[in-house]
């Protein structure tokens, strides 16, 4: 990783939940396609595990305590 993108990271770290979401949505919405093919199955279990996490996660840290 070069030193400017290691900088752009830990500034998007220090952003406001909302403004590091519209900053994914911007990137993915300019980056240029890629053409992947199909996931397996496998890949697709080992993605929905992750997800999964990020949102008991996010979860966890909503709720009240």
């Amino acid at each position: 990783m070069t030193a400017l993108a290691a900088k752009l990271v830990d500034e998007f770290k220090n952003l406001p939940l909302e403004d590091q979401r519209w900053v994914c949505k911007e990137i993915l919405r300019v980056a240029p396609k890629l053409d992947y093919g199909p996931l397996t199955d496998e890949e697709l279990t080992a993605l929905a595990d992750r997800t999964f996490v990020l949102l008991d996660k996010e979860e966890a840290n909503a709720q009240p305590r």
